[in-house]
């Protein structure tokens, strides 16, 4: 069993006297076939792993369906194995992938930078809305706080928009310790 091409799936093992694939099973195997060769394309490290794992349950799927082993090819890295029958139990977990080092050199300058820029823009965004409206101002930077704060938390894990995340909080707290030192 293999992904030929087009996304179609190869069966060269069939013989005349194979009971026919229950509609199910060619279901899956048409979905896996379809998610393989998008994987292949596009599919990072975990998603290959996922469509590795999956075609190997089907081939075993399809190995106890006719009686006897069937030769899986991985469409992700090419190798061949036999599969004896069905994947009995959960699916085996990939080892986790390893991180990749933190860059807190140029992190932080990023985060010092977007620090600074809300900091001015927090405070002169608020002398602007002290000279027009009075004391508004404190409820209109809360607002900006308060709006921003869920983009902010999404933020904080992304790989590299964590660093601009933190630098607009911590200039945003920043901002009100000047606002509330030297009121506008």
């Amino acid at each position: 069993m293999h992904l030929g091409a087009g996304g179609q799936i190869v069966f060269g093992e069939r013989r005349p006297d194979d009971p026919a694939l229950p509609e199910d099973l060619e279901a899956a195997l048409r979905e896996w076939a379809a998610v393989a060769e998008a994987v292949e394309v596009n599919g990072g490290p975990s998603e290959r792993s996922l469509v590795r794992r999956r075609g190997r349950q089907l081939a075993g799927r399809l190995a106890d369906l006719i009686g006897r082993p069937v030769q899986f090819h991985d469409p992700v890295t090419g190798q061949v194995e036999r599969v004896w029958g069905p994947a009995t139990g959960p699916l085996s977990r990939p080892a986790p992938e390893r991180a990749a080092p933190t860059p807190w050199a140029t992190g932080l300058a990023i985060s010092v930078f977007f620090a600074v820029l809300t900091t001015l823009a927090d405070i002169v965004l608020c002398h602007a809305f002290a000279d027009a409206f009075g004391v508004l101002w404190a409820p209109a930077n809360l607002l900006v706080a308060l709006g921003l704060a869920p983009s902010l938390w999404l933020f904080r894990r992304a790989p590299f928009w964590r660093w601009p995340a933190l630098g607009v909080a911590g200039g945003l707290v920043v901002a009100w310790v000047c606002l509330g030192l030297a009121p506008p």
